[in-house]
C-alpha cells in the first residue's frame, strides 16, 4: 500500500490488524558515528563548538523527536579497545527499546581523543554483529537501517583509498539483507566521491546533488538527520510509515517494487497494488539486493509480508485508489 492507502485503510476499519501493525511501526537504527580526532575542530564558519558536540546535541534530538517510532543503537568508530583500525569492541549501544538514553550517555562519556584514525570500512562490517542486523530479518519483523556520520575519508594507517571498495561491499552487504545505509558528511574534510560511492551502495541516497546528505554546520546537520529519520518513519497524515524508501527504484523482498520512492508488493488477496501504472524498478526487475523475507511495505512497515486481517471490499479498494490520486495530484511529493 501507499501512505495514502495505508492511512485510509486504517479509516475505514481494514482490519484490528492494520490498525496494530500501524500503531506498532517503528524501525531499527544504528548510528555509526566518527570519533576521530578530527571532530573535536570546529566545522569552521565561526562556528566556537567543536564537530563532535554539535553532533552529540543533534543526534539527541534525534533520539528524542523519534522516541517510539525508532529503535536506536549506536557504534563509534574508532573504538576505544585493541586495535587502532579494528572495531574489536563491543556495539556501544546494541539497538532496543528506548535506548536513546543510553545513547545519549554513551556519546557523553567519551570525547574524540584517539585513536586517531577514521576506520569506516570496520566500522561498517560491524553493524552486522548486532543482532537485530546478523543477516536475517529482525524476528520481529521491523526493518532495519544504518546512519553512517563521518567528517573524513579513511585514514591511510587504515588502508587509506584502498579501504574503499571494502567499505562498498560491506554497505552492500548490509543492503543486500534488508538494511539500507543512510551517509552523512559532516565538515569540508569529507572525500565527495567516496561519499557518493558509500550512498549508492547504501540503497538509499539523497535525491540530487551530492547524493549523500552534506551538513556544514550545526542547523544543517540537525536538518540532514531530521530529513533521514523522516523518511524512515513516513508522514504521521499518511499512517506513518510507507514501505523502505526506494529513490534508486530497488526494493528487496520477492513481489517488491518501487512505487513513488517506497517498496511496495502486491498481495494476491488484494489484487493489483494502487498507483500500479507507476515506473517501478524494485526486486528483482529492478536490481534490488537480495531477498530478506516478503518485505511488507505497507501500513506496518514489518519485513514479513503480511496481510491486514479483516474484508477488503470494492468500496475500500474504490477509496484507496481515489485517496491515492488525490494526494498525488494536490501535494508535492517528499524528496
Amino acid at each position: 500500500m501507499t501512505r495514502a492507502a495505508c492511512a485510509i485503510a486504517i479509516a475505514l476499519g481494514f482490519g484490528a490488524a492494520a490498525r496494530a501493525e500501524a500503531a506498532a511501526c517503528d524501525s531499527n537504527l544504528m548510528i555509526v558515528l566518527d570519533r576521530s580526532c578530527s571532530m573535536n575542530k570546529s566545522p569552521g564558519g565561526g562556528e566556537p563548538r567543536t564537530k563532535w558536540d554539535i553532533a552529540v546535541d543533534a543526534i539527541g534530538q534525534l533520539t528524542t523527536a523519534y522516541a517510539g517510532q525508532l529503535r536506536f543503537g549506536l557504534i563509534m568508530f574508532p573504538d576505544e579497545d585493541g586495535a587502532n583500525c579494528v572495531q574489536d569492541g563491543p556495539i556501544y549501544v546494541p539497538v532496543g527499546d528506548d535506548t536513546g538514553a543510553a545513547v545519549v550517555a554513551a556519546l557523553e562519556a567519551t570525547q574524540p581523543t584517539g585513536p586517531c584514525v577514521t576506520n569506516i570500512d570496520t566500522a561498517v562490517a560491524q553493524v552486522s554483529a548486532d543482532p537485530a542486523f546478523d543477516g536475517t530479518p529482525d524476528p520481529s519483523g521491523r526493518r532495519g537501517f544504518a546512519l553512517l556520520i563521518t567528517d573524513g575519508k579513511q585514514s591511510g594507517s587504515c588502508g587509506g583509498n584502498g579501504a574503499d571498495p571494502t567499505t562498498i561491499a560491506n554497505l552492500e552487504a548490509l543492503y543486500a539483507a534488508g538494511y539500507p545505509t543512510y551517509v552523512v558528511g559532516f565538515g569540508g574534510g569529507v572525500d565527495p566521491d567516496d561519499l557518493a560511492a558509500f550512498a549508492a551502495a547504501g540503497g538509499v541516497p539523497r535525491a540530487g546533488d551530492p547524493p549523500y546528505y552534506q551538513a556544514d554546520d550545526a542547523a544543517a546537520l540537525a536538518e540532514a538527520l531530521d530529513a533521514i529519520a523522516g523518511d524512515i518513519v513516513g508522514d504521521p497524515e499518511l499512517g506513518g510509515c510507507a514501505g523502505t524508501p526506494c529513490p534508486d527504484g530497488r526494493c528487496f523482498g520477492d513481489g517488491e517494487r518501487c512505487v513513488d520512492g517506497v517498496c511496495v508488493v502486491d498481495r494476491p488477496d488484494a489484487g493489483p497494488t494502487p498507483d500500479a501504472g507507476a515506473a517501478d524498478g524494485g526486486g528483482a526487475d529492478g536490481g534490488g539486493g537480495a531477498a530478506a523475507g516478503d518485505g511488507d511495505g505497507g501500513c506496518g512497515c514489518r519485513a514479513g509480508g503480511r496481510t491486514p486481517a479483516g474484508p477488503t471490499g470494492a468500496m475500500a479498494l474504490a477509496a484507496l485508489v481515489a485517496l491515492a490520486r488525490f494526494r498525488r495530484r494536490g501535494s508535492p511529493r517528499r524528496a
